[in-house]
């Protein structure tokens, strides 16, 4: 995947935002994405970003009962999101098999959960010592290395 150089310092704004546990910074940064495509381009990054750290730390693709345990995290973890186990069970579940988000959750809620799901992911597996942001250099190097 070409990671878009206009949208790739939004989605980094976005998931730091997703970070810090701030909703009105993220829905800011969310703002940012002043077009269609800029923002269509964002996601799809922050799902491949995703994709990434969810098979480097279950050693490829996650089974439901892993993708379970993430989702109880995410939402134990990340409660100021409001988005439940369930619903991240769900996105998660149809990311990894490569459904379509729109059966199931609308395009704000697929942003959203998209960018609560990577600030947690990236924030709370990281190797000792690393800081997140670090961690999401090393899945976009291997997104783009993947073609």
């Amino acid at each position: 995947m070409r990671i878009d150089d206009r949208a790739e310092p939004l989605v980094r704004a976005a998931i730091h935002a997703a970070v810090k546990q701030d909703f009105g910074k993220l829905d800011q940064s969310m703002r940012a994405f002043t077009d269609d495509e800029l923002a269509r381009n964002g996601v799809e990054l922050t799902l491949a970003v995703i994709l990434f750290v969810l098979q480097d730390i279950h050693g490829g693709r996650p089974d439901n009962a892993a993708i379970r345990e993430v989702a109880n995290e995410i939402a134990e973890d990340e409660s100021w999101s409001k988005a439940s186990a369930g619903e991240a069970t769900a996105f998660l579940s149809r990311l990894v098999a490569g459904e379509p988000m729109v059966d199931v959750f609308s395009a704000e809620e697929t942003v959203v959960l998209a960018y609560v799901c990577a600030g947690h992911l990236l924030s709370s597996n990281r190797q000792d010592g690393e800081k997140w942001w670090n961690y999401l250099d090393r899945a976009e190097a291997a997104i783009e290395a993947a073609g």
